[in-house]
Protein backbone atom coordinates (compact mmCIF):
# COMPACT_ATOMS: atom_id res chain seq x y z
CA UNK A 1 0.00 0.00 0.00
CA UNK A 2 1.32 3.38 -0.96
CA UNK A 3 2.12 5.49 1.70
CA UNK A 4 -0.44 8.41 2.43
CA UNK A 5 2.09 11.54 2.04
CA UNK A 6 3.60 9.85 -1.62
CA UNK A 7 -0.02 9.24 -3.22
CA UNK A 8 -0.84 13.17 -2.22
CA UNK A 9 2.69 13.80 -3.54
CA UNK A 10 2.21 12.19 -7.12
CA UNK A 11 -1.88 12.83 -6.94
CA UNK A 12 -0.80 16.94 -7.04
CA UNK A 13 1.98 15.97 -9.43
CA UNK A 14 -0.72 14.39 -11.74
CA UNK A 15 -2.76 17.19 -11.55
CA UNK A 16 0.00 20.03 -12.35
CA UNK A 17 0.59 17.66 -15.72
CA UNK A 18 -2.93 17.50 -16.82
CA UNK A 19 -3.49 20.85 -16.20
CA UNK A 20 -6.92 20.83 -14.81
CA UNK A 21 -7.24 23.98 -13.49
CA UNK A 22 -10.66 24.88 -15.59
CA UNK A 23 -11.77 22.27 -13.46
CA UNK A 24 -10.49 23.84 -10.25
CA UNK A 25 -11.65 27.51 -11.41
CA UNK A 26 -15.40 26.32 -11.66
CA UNK A 27 -15.43 24.69 -8.22
CA UNK A 28 -13.68 27.74 -6.89
CA UNK A 29 -16.29 30.03 -8.50
CA UNK A 30 -19.41 28.10 -7.17
CA UNK A 31 -17.73 28.10 -3.39
CA UNK A 32 -16.97 31.63 -3.79
CA UNK A 33 -20.76 31.99 -4.58
CA UNK A 34 -22.33 30.24 -1.73
CA UNK A 35 -19.59 31.32 0.91
CA UNK A 36 -20.47 35.29 0.14
CA UNK A 37 -23.81 34.20 -0.34
CA UNK A 38 -24.50 32.82 2.98
CA UNK A 39 -22.46 34.98 4.74
CA UNK A 40 -23.94 38.43 3.18
CA UNK A 41 -26.92 36.76 1.82
CA UNK A 42 -29.53 38.39 4.56
CA UNK A 43 -27.46 41.40 4.81
CA UNK A 44 -27.88 42.39 1.42
CA UNK A 45 -31.07 41.57 1.09
CA UNK A 46 -31.91 44.18 3.82
CA UNK A 47 -29.16 46.96 2.14
CA UNK A 48 -31.11 46.61 -1.05
CA UNK A 49 -34.63 46.36 1.06
CA UNK A 50 -33.92 49.40 2.50
CA UNK A 51 -33.20 51.17 -1.28
CA UNK A 52 -36.30 49.74 -3.05
CA UNK A 53 -37.98 52.67 -0.31
CA UNK A 54 -37.12 54.38 -3.44
CA UNK A 55 -39.28 52.34 -5.48
CA UNK A 56 -42.58 52.87 -4.35
CA UNK A 57 -41.92 52.98 -0.32
CA UNK A 58 -42.58 49.13 0.16
CA UNK A 59 -40.99 49.78 3.84
CA UNK A 60 -43.63 52.35 4.82
CA UNK A 61 -46.74 51.29 6.70
CA UNK A 62 -48.88 53.92 6.96
CA UNK A 63 -51.38 53.25 10.37
CA UNK A 64 -54.37 55.68 10.69
CA UNK A 65 -57.29 56.43 13.69
CA UNK A 66 -59.98 55.28 11.60
CA UNK A 67 -62.61 56.63 13.96
CA UNK A 68 -64.41 58.95 11.19
CA UNK A 69 -65.80 55.99 9.27
CA UNK A 70 -67.88 55.15 12.61
CA UNK A 71 -70.43 57.79 12.77
CA UNK A 72 -71.07 58.39 16.75
CA UNK A 73 -67.32 57.28 17.40
CA UNK A 74 -65.07 59.45 19.31
CA UNK A 75 -62.07 60.80 16.90
CA UNK A 76 -58.98 59.67 18.69
CA UNK A 77 -55.50 59.80 18.20
CA UNK A 78 -52.25 58.01 18.84
CA UNK A 79 -50.46 58.85 22.51
CA UNK A 80 -46.81 59.07 22.92
CA UNK A 81 -46.31 55.57 25.20
CA UNK A 82 -48.42 54.31 21.64
CA UNK A 83 -45.51 55.74 19.24
CA UNK A 84 -42.47 54.57 22.16
CA UNK A 85 -43.37 51.07 22.32
CA UNK A 86 -44.04 51.14 18.05
CA UNK A 87 -40.18 52.41 17.95
CA UNK A 88 -39.93 49.49 19.99
CA UNK A 89 -40.88 46.57 18.00
CA UNK A 90 -38.13 44.37 16.18
CA UNK A 91 -37.90 45.74 12.47
CA UNK A 92 -38.55 48.77 12.82
CA UNK A 93 -36.64 51.70 11.81
CA UNK A 94 -38.44 55.22 12.88
CA UNK A 95 -41.85 56.09 13.69
CA UNK A 96 -43.16 59.57 12.41
CA UNK A 97 -46.21 61.39 13.69
CA UNK A 98 -48.97 62.72 11.16
CA UNK A 99 -51.91 64.74 11.30
CA UNK A 100 -54.00 62.50 9.02
CA UNK A 101 -55.99 65.30 7.23
CA UNK A 102 -54.72 68.40 5.27
CA UNK A 103 -55.55 72.14 5.55
CA UNK A 104 -55.55 73.91 1.93
CA UNK A 105 -54.38 77.84 1.67
CA UNK A 106 -54.80 79.64 -1.44
CA UNK A 107 -51.56 81.66 -1.76
CA UNK A 108 -50.59 84.15 -3.89
CA UNK A 109 -48.42 82.60 -6.80
CA UNK A 110 -45.91 83.91 -9.55
CA UNK A 111 -47.62 85.49 -12.13
CA UNK A 112 -50.06 86.74 -9.71
CA UNK A 113 -51.83 83.57 -9.39
CA UNK A 114 -54.31 82.06 -6.81
CA UNK A 115 -52.40 78.70 -5.75
CA UNK A 116 -54.19 76.20 -3.52
CA UNK A 117 -51.88 74.61 -1.44
CA UNK A 118 -52.02 72.02 0.83
CA UNK A 119 -50.04 71.46 4.23
CA UNK A 120 -49.76 68.23 6.16
CA UNK A 121 -48.50 68.21 9.61
CA UNK A 122 -45.06 66.05 10.32
CA UNK A 123 -42.74 65.68 12.23
CA UNK A 124 -38.85 65.33 12.20
CA UNK A 125 -38.62 61.67 10.85
CA UNK A 126 -40.59 62.21 8.19
CA UNK A 127 -38.11 63.29 5.36
CA UNK A 128 -36.01 60.18 6.49
CA UNK A 129 -38.57 57.64 6.34
CA UNK A 130 -40.20 58.95 3.00
CA UNK A 131 -36.03 59.31 1.79
CA UNK A 132 -36.44 62.88 0.71
CA UNK A 133 -34.05 65.11 -0.91
CA UNK A 134 -33.35 68.25 0.46
CA UNK A 135 -32.87 71.18 -2.33
CA UNK A 136 -32.40 73.73 -0.69
CA UNK A 137 -32.27 75.25 3.12
CA UNK A 138 -32.73 72.78 5.89
CA UNK A 139 -35.21 69.81 6.82
CA UNK A 140 -37.59 70.20 9.92
CA UNK A 141 -35.69 69.35 12.98
CA UNK A 142 -36.83 68.32 16.49
CA UNK A 143 -36.98 71.46 18.06
CA UNK A 144 -39.06 73.03 15.58
CA UNK A 145 -41.64 70.28 16.61
CA UNK A 146 -41.55 70.66 20.53
CA UNK A 147 -41.65 74.74 20.00
CA UNK A 148 -44.28 74.62 17.76
CA UNK A 149 -43.24 76.94 15.43
CA UNK A 150 -44.25 79.00 12.66
CA UNK A 151 -42.31 77.70 9.87
CA UNK A 152 -42.96 75.20 6.99
CA UNK A 153 -41.03 73.07 4.19
CA UNK A 154 -42.50 73.12 0.54
CA UNK A 155 -42.49 70.08 -2.16
CA UNK A 156 -40.24 71.40 -5.31
CA UNK A 157 -43.56 71.54 -7.24
CA UNK A 158 -45.04 74.05 -4.76
CA UNK A 159 -41.91 76.24 -4.34
CA UNK A 160 -41.86 76.60 -7.80
CA UNK A 161 -45.39 77.78 -8.70
CA UNK A 162 -45.15 80.01 -5.28
CA UNK A 163 -41.72 81.33 -6.23
CA UNK A 164 -40.84 80.65 -9.35
CA UNK A 165 -37.37 78.51 -8.52
CA UNK A 166 -36.97 76.74 -5.03
CA UNK A 167 -34.23 77.83 -4.32
CA UNK A 168 -35.57 81.21 -3.96
CA UNK A 169 -38.39 79.95 -1.79
CA UNK A 170 -35.94 79.69 1.41
CA UNK A 171 -36.83 82.36 3.80
CA UNK A 172 -40.10 83.95 2.41
CA UNK A 173 -42.82 84.60 4.11
CA UNK A 174 -46.07 82.79 4.10
CA UNK A 175 -49.68 83.60 5.41
CA UNK A 176 -51.76 80.79 6.36
CA UNK A 177 -54.71 81.42 7.82
CA UNK A 178 -53.69 84.79 10.67
CA UNK A 179 -50.50 83.34 11.02
CA UNK A 180 -47.17 84.26 9.01
CA UNK A 181 -45.00 81.29 8.29
CA UNK A 182 -41.15 81.09 7.01
CA UNK A 183 -40.11 78.82 4.56
CA UNK A 184 -37.49 76.63 5.76
CA UNK A 185 -36.64 74.36 3.14
CA UNK A 186 -37.21 73.13 -0.07
CA UNK A 187 -37.95 69.38 -0.80
CA UNK A 188 -38.20 66.05 -3.43
CA UNK A 189 -38.43 62.27 -4.00
CA UNK A 190 -39.68 59.70 -5.60
CA UNK A 191 -42.29 58.78 -2.74
CA UNK A 192 -43.44 62.26 -2.59
CA UNK A 193 -46.51 62.09 -5.21
CA UNK A 194 -48.69 65.11 -4.53
CA UNK A 195 -47.39 66.12 -1.25
CA UNK A 196 -45.07 67.62 -3.71
CA UNK A 197 -47.24 70.16 -4.80
CA UNK A 198 -48.20 71.09 -1.19
CA UNK A 199 -45.95 72.13 2.26
CA UNK A 200 -45.45 70.54 5.75
CA UNK A 201 -45.96 72.08 9.27
CA UNK A 202 -44.78 70.62 12.19
CA UNK A 203 -47.44 69.12 13.64
CA UNK A 204 -47.51 70.50 17.09
CA UNK A 205 -48.03 73.57 14.70
CA UNK A 206 -51.29 72.22 13.41
CA UNK A 207 -52.43 70.65 16.49
CA UNK A 208 -52.51 74.44 18.66
CA UNK A 209 -54.79 75.44 15.56
CA UNK A 210 -57.52 72.75 14.78
CA UNK A 211 -56.27 72.37 11.48
CA UNK A 212 -56.99 68.79 9.87
CA UNK A 213 -59.16 67.43 12.81
CA UNK A 214 -56.62 68.72 14.88
CA UNK A 215 -55.86 65.13 15.93
CA UNK A 216 -52.41 62.96 15.44
CA UNK A 217 -54.62 60.13 14.08
CA UNK A 218 -51.95 58.89 11.24
CA UNK A 219 -48.50 57.60 12.38
CA UNK A 220 -45.74 56.90 9.46
CA UNK A 221 -43.87 53.17 10.35
CA UNK A 222 -40.98 52.78 8.49
CA UNK A 223 -39.50 48.73 8.77
CA UNK A 224 -35.46 48.48 8.28
CA UNK A 225 -36.52 45.57 5.37
CA UNK A 226 -39.18 44.80 3.38
CA UNK A 227 -38.77 41.14 5.44
CA UNK A 228 -40.29 42.56 8.17
CA UNK A 229 -43.11 44.38 6.42
CA UNK A 230 -45.95 41.06 7.17
CA UNK A 231 -44.93 40.91 10.58
CA UNK A 232 -45.19 44.19 11.31
CA UNK A 233 -48.52 44.48 10.11
CA UNK A 234 -49.50 41.83 12.53
CA UNK A 235 -48.07 43.54 15.28
CA UNK A 236 -48.92 46.70 15.34
CA UNK A 237 -52.31 46.94 16.02
CA UNK A 238 -51.91 44.85 19.10
CA UNK A 239 -48.88 46.72 20.20
CA UNK A 240 -51.67 49.79 20.14
CA UNK A 241 -54.55 48.27 21.55
CA UNK A 242 -52.25 47.24 24.15
CA UNK A 243 -51.24 50.98 25.11
CA UNK A 244 -54.63 52.65 24.39
CA UNK A 245 -58.16 52.18 23.31
CA UNK A 246 -58.22 51.98 19.27
CA UNK A 247 -61.53 49.98 17.85
CA UNK A 248 -60.91 51.27 14.46
CA UNK A 249 -57.79 51.25 13.00
CA UNK A 250 -56.40 51.00 9.35
CA UNK A 251 -53.14 49.67 7.37
CA UNK A 252 -52.01 50.92 4.36
CA UNK A 253 -49.07 49.31 2.52
CA UNK A 254 -47.35 49.56 -0.60
CA UNK A 255 -48.79 46.20 -1.40
CA UNK A 256 -48.52 45.15 -4.80
CA UNK A 257 -45.24 46.59 -4.88
CA UNK A 258 -44.46 44.20 -2.26
CA UNK A 259 -45.50 41.27 -3.79
CA UNK A 260 -43.50 42.05 -7.14
CA UNK A 261 -40.48 42.79 -5.24
CA UNK A 262 -40.74 39.58 -2.98
CA UNK A 263 -41.31 37.78 -6.67
CA UNK A 264 -37.94 39.41 -8.16
CA UNK A 265 -35.90 38.79 -4.91
CA UNK A 266 -37.02 35.21 -5.04
CA UNK A 267 -36.00 34.72 -8.81
CA UNK A 268 -33.14 36.32 -8.22
CA UNK A 269 -32.07 34.02 -5.58
CA UNK A 270 -33.14 30.98 -7.45
CA UNK A 271 -31.16 31.96 -10.42
CA UNK A 272 -28.17 32.88 -7.94
CA UNK A 273 -28.30 29.40 -6.34
CA UNK A 274 -28.42 28.24 -9.90
CA UNK A 275 -26.20 29.18 -10.68
CA UNK A 276 -23.54 27.83 -7.88
CA UNK A 277 -24.94 24.34 -8.87
CA UNK A 278 -24.39 24.85 -12.37
CA UNK A 279 -20.85 26.18 -11.42
CA UNK A 280 -20.03 23.25 -9.09
CA UNK A 281 -22.00 20.19 -11.71
CA UNK A 282 -19.59 21.50 -14.34
CA UNK A 283 -16.38 20.98 -11.78
CA UNK A 284 -17.71 17.21 -10.91
CA UNK A 285 -17.98 16.57 -14.86
CA UNK A 286 -14.83 18.22 -15.50
CA UNK A 287 -13.45 15.85 -12.86
CA UNK A 288 -15.49 12.79 -13.97
CA UNK A 289 -14.01 13.72 -17.79
CA UNK A 290 -10.81 14.39 -16.88
CA UNK A 291 -10.72 11.29 -14.38
CA UNK A 292 -11.31 9.25 -17.13
CA UNK A 293 -9.02 10.83 -19.94
CA UNK A 294 -6.39 9.83 -17.12
CA UNK A 295 -7.24 6.44 -16.78
CA UNK A 296 -6.94 5.82 -20.89
CA UNK A 297 -3.96 7.64 -21.28
CA UNK A 298 -2.53 5.87 -18.87
CA UNK A 299 -3.64 2.52 -19.17
CA UNK A 300 -0.45 0.75 -20.05
CA UNK A 301 0.96 2.37 -16.44
CA UNK A 302 -2.27 0.57 -15.04
CA UNK A 303 -1.62 -2.52 -16.21
CA UNK A 304 2.02 -2.54 -15.11
CA UNK A 305 1.35 -1.57 -12.09
CA UNK A 306 -0.55 -4.42 -11.19
CA UNK A 307 1.90 -6.92 -12.83
CA UNK A 308 4.71 -5.41 -10.21
CA UNK A 309 2.06 -6.20 -7.46
CA UNK A 310 -0.18 -3.52 -7.13
CA UNK A 311 -3.92 -3.92 -5.95
CA UNK A 312 -7.00 -3.39 -7.27
CA UNK A 313 -7.07 -0.76 -3.81
CA UNK A 314 -3.79 0.83 -4.82
CA UNK A 315 -5.08 1.70 -8.29
CA UNK A 316 -8.35 3.09 -6.90
CA UNK A 317 -6.43 5.14 -4.61
CA UNK A 318 -4.61 6.85 -6.77
CA UNK A 319 -6.75 8.37 -8.98
CA UNK A 320 -9.81 8.96 -6.42
CA UNK A 321 -6.77 11.24 -4.36
CA UNK A 322 -5.81 12.97 -8.07
CA UNK A 323 -9.83 13.69 -8.72
CA UNK A 324 -9.96 14.86 -4.56
CA UNK A 325 -6.82 17.19 -5.34
CA UNK A 326 -8.69 18.55 -7.85
CA UNK A 327 -11.75 19.54 -6.48
CA UNK A 328 -10.52 19.90 -2.61
CA UNK A 329 -7.66 22.57 -4.40
CA UNK A 330 -10.91 24.38 -6.07
CA UNK A 331 -12.76 24.37 -2.54
CA UNK A 332 -9.81 25.97 -0.78
CA UNK A 333 -9.24 29.03 -3.45
CA UNK A 334 -12.99 29.31 -3.33
CA UNK A 335 -12.64 29.82 0.24
CA UNK A 336 -9.78 32.47 0.12
CA UNK A 337 -11.52 34.48 -2.11
CA UNK A 338 -15.02 34.13 -0.70
CA UNK A 339 -13.53 35.60 2.95
CA UNK A 340 -11.74 37.73 1.02
CA UNK A 341 -14.49 39.29 -0.65
CA UNK A 342 -17.00 38.72 2.13
CA UNK A 343 -14.54 41.44 4.17
CA UNK A 344 -14.79 43.48 1.32
CA UNK A 345 -18.65 43.30 1.03
CA UNK A 346 -19.13 43.99 4.94
CA UNK A 347 -16.70 47.54 4.66
CA UNK A 348 -19.29 48.18 1.71
CA UNK A 349 -22.19 47.68 3.20
CA UNK A 350 -21.40 49.01 6.66
CA UNK A 351 -22.24 45.47 7.76
CA UNK A 352 -20.76 42.87 10.73
CA UNK A 353 -19.78 39.37 9.67
CA UNK A 354 -20.99 36.61 11.42
CA UNK A 355 -17.36 34.72 12.06
CA UNK A 356 -19.20 31.54 13.53
CA UNK A 357 -21.49 31.48 10.46
CA UNK A 358 -17.94 31.89 8.41
CA UNK A 359 -16.23 29.46 9.92
CA UNK A 360 -19.30 26.79 9.71
CA UNK A 361 -19.48 28.20 5.18
CA UNK A 362 -15.96 27.27 5.26
CA UNK A 363 -15.79 23.96 6.87
CA UNK A 364 -18.96 23.13 4.75
CA UNK A 365 -17.53 24.00 1.28
CA UNK A 366 -14.22 21.88 1.55
CA UNK A 367 -16.69 18.77 2.92
CA UNK A 368 -18.96 19.57 -0.34
CA UNK A 369 -15.55 19.78 -2.50
CA UNK A 370 -14.72 16.71 -1.47
CA UNK A 371 -17.74 14.98 -2.17
CA UNK A 372 -17.69 16.51 -5.74
CA UNK A 373 -13.97 14.91 -6.48
CA UNK A 374 -15.65 11.62 -4.74
CA UNK A 375 -18.59 11.82 -6.87
CA UNK A 376 -16.70 12.92 -9.92
CA UNK A 377 -13.54 10.28 -9.71
CA UNK A 378 -15.37 7.28 -7.98
CA UNK A 379 -16.48 5.37 -11.36
CA UNK A 380 -13.18 6.08 -13.87
CA UNK A 381 -11.30 5.01 -10.55
CA UNK A 382 -13.28 1.60 -10.00
CA UNK A 383 -12.56 1.21 -14.11
CA UNK A 384 -9.25 1.78 -13.70
CA UNK A 385 -8.83 -0.50 -11.16
CA UNK A 386 -10.83 -3.54 -12.48
CA UNK A 387 -8.76 -3.18 -15.58
CA UNK A 388 -7.43 -6.80 -16.88
CA UNK A 389 -3.76 -6.47 -16.88
CA UNK A 390 -2.88 -8.72 -20.07
CA UNK A 391 -5.56 -6.23 -21.68
CA UNK A 392 -3.61 -3.16 -20.16
CA UNK A 393 -0.73 -3.99 -21.06
CA UNK A 394 -1.25 -4.83 -24.84
CA UNK A 395 -3.10 -1.04 -25.07
CA UNK A 396 -1.36 1.55 -27.70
Amino acid sequence: MIAMSDLFRVSLRQVVRQRGFGVILSIALGITAFIVLAVLGREIRYKVGQDMVLMGGVNVIQVRMDDEQYPGQPLRDFQPTTVEALRALPGVQMVGRNVRHSVDFALRGSGERTIHTAFIGIDEFFAQIYSLELISGVLLEKEDVERHRRICMLGREAARNLFGNERDAVGKLLFLGQDVFEVKGVVSGVMLGSWGQGGFLPYTTMVDRNWGTGKLARLFVRAIGWEDVPRLVAQIPQVIREHQVAPHIAIRTQEDQLQRIKSTFLWVEILLWLGIAASLMLGGFGIWYGTFAAVRARTREVGLKKAMGGSDADILVQFLAEALCKSVAGGMLGILVGIALVEAGSLTLGTGISYPLLTASSLGSIVFSALIGIAGGLYPAIQASRMDVVTALRFE
